[in-house]
């Protein structure tokens, strides 16, 4: 009994606490607004309603920008009550339609409210609706009047968009804000009748875009209303995606983002990069960039198995070779079929033998040597032009320009992102390279079945030849068995669109990104899209990154967004790039004077490797400019010193420094020594040293020189650096002297012969 009473005593004091701690401190009531706290609260009631409601028709309103809170009241009416209701507004609607036929006036909307009420009323009567009240009210907030103001005719002209008649309730504030609390009580009780039909089009809150997928990666937000669109490919009938558009639309700038979103997800990605557009990409995400070019050490032999079939390596070589040397005839197929396995055999590579399979594979040079010895055995003349014409097709890449070719594989791929630049790849081979690194991949990707993308930069450069497109439909056909989806990038729409190619790709992509498309080629793209009206003209007048979003059945007005990390990774856009590297010029200028500050202790700096802003830090900070020094020989150079103190010249304090720094060239046991002690000391392998740089004062005050040679004496082995060619003579009578353009060579030769 106790415990209940202390438990309904700890009840009592929440209840009592509750209310102080959520009711606001401050209420001001005005005319158009209430303020609560430090918020400014405008309640703006749908007076009317348009005549036709769509599903999803509070979307726009919903999604739409901006700090404000809606609220709905749904209060269902008595039947008898409404039946009533409506035959009384019949008669009154047919009397005065029959009042305005008399008097000769004509209008319609008496007619339609009339069809209207009687329509309604006869589904009500049938059971097929029901009829509720419906209150609809939107809470703008905002922190002064001129945000309220501004939020307030952005909400009003959304809902007159919508055909929704807006009114803000002046002097009920009070009962309006208190109809926008969470205590479902419509104090303001502005409400119209609504059908089930109609009501049921305001649920649920959605819009034109797909469900939220689990594992899905961000395509971008819809257009319409901002709200994104995550799906997962993945979940499609199959993996393949299809972008297409015009040049400058954002073809790549997509793919680069969804490849880098993909990469979060765990997904392999293997990029065909003609123009070298993806190597910051992948350089930045610890990827792989496979440089193949004539000059590379990385290349693929079109004659390497690579782990496939004989069999399918055979056919796959016709394709190629088809490719590489044009249409051949039924002698040339047979020959080049016959030369193939001759060649393969003599590198002890048999057709039947699998075992065999794994040795190290001919080259093109190989192959063509074959085709050499066909040639010479051949009896007919028209055969031998026949085999003539075919060698004469195959030399330039066995023995000629494009030998580069005739090498054996050497690929090492370990990057889970890698991408393919065939940039300083000749234009001629590029298709070549194209079908092999593809060909590459396509055994590649059958090794595991983990989630792996494929994308095809520039492939209308396949798609226009008959070999390419046949495998890339043997790709998009069979990639969903090994986890693999392709995507294609294209602005060739007349290759893609008017080509079996182009048709079976399109039949095999399960989405398609449709990007500006230029007025040219909108025939073909209206007729293959089915493209309504609002869609062509969104096509045609889309900003870069916009475009229309095809998935499974689903049309979605898409817009690229990326943040600005990624667009900086991403952009190819001359001018930026541009700015960006101007950008980081200064941003180096500014650490290297950052280091300046934090390295002042450097008492000297070489003039010439100084910028001028850096010149000016270094002499606003106390450093002097000294000309025509140095270790040298005649003429100097310029430099930026400390002042040094006491009476020492700045001659002397930057020769000394510059010896000081040579022989930290070869040990760190070395000292300077402002006064009294020698100028420079150092020790090597137990051996002492001394230095003493002398500018010509000294030779006139003998006592002070004295006192200067009698420090010296202490030291096993000491010299002098004269400052001035001409002293050295001078300075020699009292010990070894060398000039400052010598003193290098003697620290040299000090630390070799020790």
């Amino acid at each position: 009994m106790l415990k209940l009473f202390k438990r309904r005593k700890e009840d009592s004091l929440r209840a009592s606490i509750l209310p102080d701690l959520i009711k606001p401190s401050l209420i001001e009531n005005k005319i158009s607004f209430i303020k609560v706290n430090n918020f400014l609260n405008r309640v703006i009631a749908a007076v009317g309603f348009p005549r036709f409601i769509r599903e999803g028709w509070l979307d726009a309103l919903i999604s739409s920008e901006g700090d404000f809170d809606i609220s709905l009241f749904i209060e269902p009416v008595s039947i008898e009550f409404v039946l009533n209701s409506l035959n009384r507004e019949l008669v009154k609607q047919k009397a005065d339609i029959l009042a305005a036929e008399r008097a000769g006036i004509v209008n319609p909307s008496l007619k339609v409210q009339y069809e209207d009420t009687y329509r309604t009323l006869e589904k009500l009567q049938s059971g097929e609706e029901k009829l509720f009240n419906f209150s609809l009210y939107v809470n703008a907030k905002a922190r002064t009047e001129k945000e309220l103001d501004l939020l307030s005719s952005r909400i009003e002209s959304e809902m007159n968009s919508m055909l929704i008649i807006p009114k803000t309730p002046c002097f009920r504030m009070v009962q309006a804000f208190q109809s926008m609390l969470p205590t479902a009580r419509n104090k303001l009780k502005v409400s119209r009748n609504i059908t089930s039909s109609a009501l049921s089009a305001c649920f649920p809150f959605t819009s034109s875009f797909l469900n939220l997928q689990k594992g899905g990666v961000m395509f971008g937000v819809n257009d319409s209303n901002n709200i994104p669109i995550i799906l997962n490919p993945y979940n499609f009938a199959n993996y393949n995606g299809l972008v297409l558009g015009s040049s400058g639309c954002g073809k790549s700038f997509f793919v680069k983002l969804f490849i880098l979103r993909n990469l979060w997800n765990d997904v392999r990605c293997y990029i065909i990069d003609p123009q070298g557009e993806y190597t910051d990409l992948v350089e930045e995400y610890d990827g792989q960039v496979v440089e193949i070019s004539r000059e590379s050490e990385t290349i693929i032999n079109p004659l390497d198995l690579m782990g496939r079939d004989f069999g399918d390596k055979m056919l796959s070589l016709m394709d190629l070779f088809r490719i590489m040397c044009g249409d051949l005839n039924e002698v040339q197929k047979s020959a080049l079929d016959k030369a193939i396995i001759e060649t393969y055999k003599k590198k002890g590579i048999l057709p039947h033998k699998s075992g065999t399979w794994k040795r190290k594979p001919p080259v093109l040079s190989d192959l063509y040597d074959e085709l050499e010895k066909q040639l010479k055995a051949v009896c007919s003349k028209q055969s031998e032009m026949t085999l003539e014409a075919l060698l004469n097709r195959l030399r330039i890449y066995a023995k000629g320009s494009f030998s580069f070719l005739s090498k054996q594989t050497n690929l090492d791929l370990s990057k889970d992102l890698i991408s393919f630049n065939i940039k300083d790849m000749p234009s001629q081979v590029k298709p070549i390279m194209m079908f092999l690194i593809l060909d590459y991949l396509y055994e590649k990707m059958k090794e595991d079945k983990e989630r792996k993308l494929i994308a095809i930069d520039e492939a209308w450069a396949l798609l226009r030849y008959g070999e390419h497109a046949e495998y890339i439909f043997k790709i998009c056909k069979t990639a969903r068995k090994f986890g693999a989806g392709l995507i294609l990038i294209t602005q060739e729409v007349n290759d893609l669109l008017n080509s079996d190619a182009g048709n079976t790709v399109l039949a095999n992509t399960s989405w398609k990104l449709l990007l500006r498309q230029e007025p040219a080629v909108m025939r073909d793209v209206i007729e293959r899209f089915n493209l309504k009206e609002s869609e062509q003209n969104f096509i045609l007048t889309a900003e870069p990154g916009q475009g229309l979003l095809f998935a499974m059945n689903d049309r979605i007005p898409l817009r690229v967004v990326c943040s600005q990390h990624e667009y900086d990774i991403i952009s190819t856009n001359p001018e930026e790039l541009k700015l960006r590297e101007r950008e980081e010029r200064r941003k180096n200028k500014s650490e290297q004077l950052n280091d300046l500050v934090f390295g002042l202790q450097k008492p000297v700096f070489l003039k010439s490797d100084l910028s001028k802003e850096h010149i000016d830090f270094l002499k606003a900070n106390g450093y002097v400019e000294v000309k025509n020094v140095g270790l040298c020989r005649g003429r100097g150079f310029d430099y930026l010193s400390q002042k040094p103190s006491g009476s020492e010249s700045l001659e002397h304090y930057v020769v000394v420094y510059l010896i000081y720094e040579e022989i930290k060239k070869y040990t760190d046991d070395v000292m300077r020594y402002p006064v009294r002690n020698p100028d420079i000391v150092f020790f090597y392998k137990g051996k002492k040293y001394a230095i003493e740089v002398e500018t010509g004062t000294n030779l006139k005050n003998k006592e002070k020189l004295r006192e200067k040679l009698k420090q010296l004496y202490d030291y096993p082995y000491w010299f002098f650096v004269v400052t001035k060619a001409r002293l050295k003579k001078e300075y020699k009578q009292f010990g070894p002297t060398f000039t400052k353009g010598e003193v290098r060579s003697e620290i040299e030769r000090i630390f070799k012969s020790a």
